[in-house]
C-alpha cells in the first residue's frame, strides 16, 4: 500500500509486491533480536536531549547503508497513513556534485514499487520537522487500557479516548514525535492496513496484541506511545490528534531532479540488490507476453489478498486467545510448561480451550479429553472441579506460596483426585449458577472452589499420582517424553511398592503418622513447584527426583533429617483446615479394606466446612450442594482452629475475650515482567527481604536506603524490593505504588544495590508459625 485511506500520491497501482515480499522474508531481518526503538522514546516533558532529530537521521542513514530496511510512518491532517521506506540522507558531494542545493536532504520512497520504479519524497528536516517532538505533552491511559477500549469500539466515528485529567486513574504524561519508526518485524502489518481504515483503531486491535505476544512492549515503547497519543483527545473539542501533520510538515515529491534520482538509485542498488535491479534486466522482464504478465499480476493480487485475510484472521484469533489467558505472559508460560516453541505447536486440546465460549464449556472440554486419555491408557477416568481449565489458562500451575495450598493446578497434588460424585455435583452446580437461577452467587461459589483441598491417604497415593499422570498426559497431548509425565508415570508404581517402608519410617512428629498421605502431597507439590517455577523464571528446569522419599526410607540418601519437607504448608493446613483434618485422621484409622476410595476422600475448605462422601454432605451441615440457600458466609476468610465455646459469666461485667488468632489473608500480585538476572542475583545473596528492607529503612549494618521509585508522585519513596527480586508481593504492600514494570535502568540500579549491600544484613531469627515450619524465604 502507498497511502492508507487516501488517494494514491504515486500513480495508481503503486502497491506492488517487491517490498512486501522482501519484508515477509525473516531472513532479510538484519537486526533480528537486537531491535530497539529506544532512540525515538521521549520522556514526559519531551526533553530527550540525548537523541536529537539530526542523530536519528544519521542512524537511519547508517542502517540504510548496512542493508537494513526501515520504514517511517506519518499521519496527515485527516489521520491517513503514509509509509516511507529506505530513508537516508542524500550525499551528492560523493558523486562529485559540490555545493548542490539538495546536498544533505533526507529522502524516502513512498509505498511499494511499481514495475520496479520507486517514487522518492523529501522528508522535512527543518521546521516544521516531523522528527521534532510534538509541542505538548498529553495525559494518556496505559496501553492495555486503550487496547480494551479499542476492542469495545463499534461506532462509525474515529476511535478516540479521553480527554483525561491529572487526577484520573491510570493516566500518565506522554510525549511523542510526529512520525514513528516501524521495525522490520511489523512492516508487513502496516502495509496490510486497508484503505479507509481508522489507523489508531487498527493498531490497538490488530498490531498491539502482536507486540504483546512477542513480549516486545519495552523495545517498542516509542511506537506504543505514538499511538497512545494518536488515540487520545487533547481536549473535549478536539477533532484531530497531536501527532497529525499538516501540509507544511508532510514530505514532498522530489520531481524531475536528475541528480537526486541518479544518486538515490545507485544507493538503493548497493543496499538492496535483490529489489532494485538495473534497467536493462527490468526491460527484458517487461518483454514477456502481456497475457502472462497480466496473469502473474492477477495471481499476485489474489495471493496478497489471501495473505491479508489470513493475517487479519490470525490477529483476531490471537486477540481472543490473549483475552482468555489474560495476557501474553500467561500464554508464553503455557507454551513453556508444555515445552512447546510457540502457539502453533500446542496440542489440539488447547486450541479447543481457547475457542470455548465460557468457563463451563472449557471444563467440559477438559473433562472429555481426560476421558479419552484414560480410555487409551486403560485407566480409571479422573475428574476435575469447576474452574480447573481457567486455572490452567490464567494462573501459575504450582502453589504461589507455601501458605496458599489452595492455589495452583497441575503442579499441586491438593487439587487432584476429587471424588467422582463430588466433581459431578460441583460441575452441575457450576452450570446452574452460570445461568443465574440459583441464590448462591458466582462470587461465593468461586470462593468455595478456590478454598477446596483434597487430602489423600497413603493407601490411595498411587491413585492420586495416577490422576496427576493422566491430567499431565492430557495437557501435553499424549507426550510421554515430557519430564513431568515421565516422572509421574514412573513414580506412581514406586510409591505403592514402598508403602510399608514409608509407613514404618520415623517422622519428626509421630502424631502426624495418620496424615502421611498429606505429607507426601506436600513433598510432591514442592518437587513439582521447583520445576514449574523454573519455567516461570525462564531458567533451566531441575531434574525431577524419581526416587523422591523412597531414597530416604530405603536409606540410600544418607539423610538423617527424614524426608518431610521443611515448609509452612503443613502449619497452614492444620490452622485453616483443622476440622477437616480431624475427619481425615478419623477416616484414616479405619481398616484399609473398609469402603470405597470415595469413602476415604476428605475434602477440606478454608472455612472448615467438612465433606467426606459416605459420611457428610459435600458442603457441610445438613444442607445439600443444590440448596437454594446461600451457605457461604458473607466474607470468605480463613478461620483459626475452633476454640471452646465460652459460657456467659454470671458477673455483671463479662470477661475479656481471648485475643484473636485469626490470620489475615493478603491478595498476592504477580510481577509478570520478571528479570531472571536480578532474581538470580538476589537468590545468590541468601538475604531476606524483610531484614534487608528494615536495615535500609533504619540505616543499619551500613546499608543505604533502597533506590527510589520511578513512579510519578513517588520519586522520593523507595522501590518495592519484593516486587522486583521475588517477582511477587501483595496488594496491601506499603510500596504498592511501585508494582509496575520497571525500566531496564531501574532494574540495573537495583541489581547493583543488591550486589553491594544485601549480603551485609544478617538473617534474622525466624519465628515458628503455629503447627508447622517456616518457608525458606520468610
Amino acid at each position: 500500500m502507498a497511502t492508507a485511506g487516501a488517494p494514491n500520491i504515486a500513480p495508481a497501482g503503486a502497491s506492488s509486491d517487491p517490498i512486501l515480499d522482501y519484508v515477509q522474508n525473516n531472513d532479510n531481518d538484519v537486526l533480528g533480536n537486537n531491535l530497539t526503538l529506544k532512540p525515538y522514546e521521549m520522556d514526559a516533558t519531551g526533553a530527550q536531549a540525548a537523541v536529537q532529530p539530526a542523530s536519528l537521521r544519521e542512524k537511519l542513514t547508517q542502517e540504510f547503508l548496512n542493508g537494513i530496511m526501515n520504514g517511517l510512518g506519518m499521519l496527515d491532517d485527516q489521520g491517513r497513513l503514509d509509509l516511507f521506506f529506505a530513508p537516508t540522507t542524500v550525499t551528492l558531494s560523493v558523486m562529485g556534485l559540490q555545493n548542490h542545493p539538495d546536498e544533505g536532504k533526507f529522502v524516502g520512497f513512498l509505498g511499494d514499487l511499481l514495475n520496479g520504479v520507486h517514487f522518492d519524497y523529501f522528508i522535512k528536516t527543518q521546521n516544521p520537522c516531523p522528527f521534532q517532538p510534538i509541542a505538548n505533552t498529553i495525559l494518556c491511559l496505559a496501553a492495555d487500557d486503550i487496547h480494551v477500549q479499542a476492542q469495545q469500539h463499534n461506532g462509525q466515528a474515529r476511535f478516540t479516548v479521553g480527554p483525561h485529567q491529572a487526577n484520573d486513574a491510570g493516566v500518565t504524561l506522554t510525549h511523542s514525535r510526529k512520525l514513528f519508526k516501524i521495525p522490520f518485524t511489523l512492516l508487513q502489518q502496516f502495509m496490510a492496513i486497508p484503505d479507509g481504515a481508522d489507523i489508531a483503531l487498527y493498531f490497538w486491535v490488530t498490531i498491539f496484541p502482536l507486540i504483546k505476544a512477542e513480549n516486545m512492549e519495552t523495545e517498542m515503547k516509542s511506537l506504543i506511545d505514538y499511538f497512545r497519543v494518536a488515540a487520545t483527545l487533547e481536549n473535549a473539542t478536539s477533532t484531530s490528534s497531536l501527532v497529525w501533520n499538516n501540509a507544511d510538515t508532510m514530505p514532498t515529491p522530489i520531481g524531475r531532479n536528475a541528480s537526486v534520482i541518479k544518486c538515490r538509485t545507485s544507493q538503493l542498488k548497493r543496499s538492496f540488490p535483490d529489489i532494485f535491479v538495473d534497467r536493462a534486466a527490468a526491460s527484458q522482464v517487461q518483454q514477456m507476453g502481456a497475457m502472462a504478465a497480466a496473469q502473474d499480476r492477477h495471481n499476485a493480487v489474489a495471493q496478497e489478498q489471501l495473505n491479508f485475510m489470513k493475517n487479519q484472521k490470525a490477529a483476531e484469533k490471537l486477540s481472543k486467545i490473549l483475552k482468555v489467558t489474560q495476557g501474553a505472559p500467561q500464554l508464553d508460560l503455557i507454551c513453556r510448561m508444555l515445552l512447546k516453541a510457540n502457539l502453533q505447536d500446542l496440542p489440539k486440546l488447547w486450541r479447543d480451550l481457547f475457542d470455548a465460549k465460557d468457563t463451563t464449556a472449557r471444563d467440559e472440554i477438559l473433562n472429555r479429553a481426560l476421558r479419552e486419555t484414560a480410555f487409551q491408557e486403560r485407566l480409571e477416568v479422573p475428574h476435575i472441579m469447576p474452574g480447573t481449565a481457567d486455572k490452567l489458562l490464567q494462573a501459575y500451575w504450582h502453589m504461589v506460596s507455601a501458605d496458599e495450598p489452595e492455589t495452583g493446578s497441575a503442579c499441586n497434588p491438593f487439587q487432584w483426585c476429587p471424588a467422582k460424585r463430588m466433581a459431578k455435583d460441583a460441575q452441575d452446580t457450576a452450570k446452574i449458577y452460570s445461568k443465574g437461577n440459583i441464590k448462591v452467587t458466582a462470587e461465593e461459589q468461586k470462593a468455595l472452589e478456590k478454598s477446596t483441598l483434597f487430602f489423600c491417604h497413603l493407601d490411595h497415593m498411587e491413585n492420586l499420582i495416577r490422576h496427576g499422570y493422566l491430567l499431565w498426559l492430557t495437557l501435553t497431548g499424549g507426550d510421554k517424553a515430557h519430564p513431568v509425565v515421565k516422572f509421574l508415570s514412573e513414580y506412581r508404581g514406586k510409591i505403592g511398592g514402598n508403602r510399608d517402608r514409608i509407613e514404618r519410617f520415623p517422622l519428626r512428629d509421630s502424631s502426624d503418622r495418620d496424615i502421611i498421605g498429606v505429607l507426601i502431597q506436600i513433598k510432591l507439590a514442592k518437587e513439582l513447584e521447583g520445576w514449574s517455577r523454573a519455567q516461570v523464571m525462564r531458567e533451566p528446569a531441575p531434574i525431577l527426583n524419581g526416587d523422591l522419599i523412597i531414597d530416604v526410607v530405603t536409606d540410600q540418601s544418607g539423610n538423617s533429617n527424614g524426608w518431610e519437607p521443611w515448609t509452612s504448608t503443613l502449619g497452614t493446613i492444620k490452622a485453616d483446615y483443622g476440622e477437616s483434618l480431624k475427619v481425615f485422621r478419623s477416616a484414616g484409622r479405619r481398616p484399609a479394606t473398609w469402603g470405597l476410595q470415595d469413602d476415604l476422600t476428605v475434602v477440606g475448605t478454608l472455612t472448615d466446612n467438612v465433606s467426606r462422601f459416605g459420611m457428610v454432605s459435600a458442603v457441610g451441615g445438613n444442607q445439600t450442594w443444590q440448596d437454594d440457600v446461600s451457605h457461604i458466609p458473607e466474607e470468605i476468610a480463613p478461620r483459626a482452629l475452633a476454640m471452646p465455646r465460652a459460657r456467659a459469666p454470671r458477673a455483671p461485667a463479662p470477661a475479656p475475650a481471648p485475643p484473636s488468632r485469626e490470620r489475615t489473608r493478603t491478595t498476592e500480585v504477580i510481577n509478570w515482567a520478571t528479570d531472571a538476572g536480578l532474581g538470580r542475583t538476589w537468590k545468590n545473596s541468601s538475604a531476606q527481604c524483610g531484614a534487608v528492607k528494615q536495615a535500609a529503612k533504619r540505616g543499619e549494618h551500613e546499608v543505604p536506603p533502597l533506590p527510589k521509585s520511578s513512579v510519578a508522585g513517588h520519586t522520593s519513596d523507595p522501590m518495592c524490593l519484593n516486587w522486583s527480586v521475588l517477582h511477587k508481593c501483595n496488594a496491601e504492600c506499603n510500596e504498592a505504588y511501585d508494582h509496575v514494570e520497571q525500566s531496564a535502568e531501574k532494574k540495573e540500579e537495583l541489581k547493583k544495590w543488591v550486589l553491594e549491600h544485601a549480603s551485609k544484613v544478617p538473617a534474622r531469627q525466624r519465628r515458628r508459625r503455629r503447627g508447622g515450619n517456616q518457608a525458606a524465604n520468610e
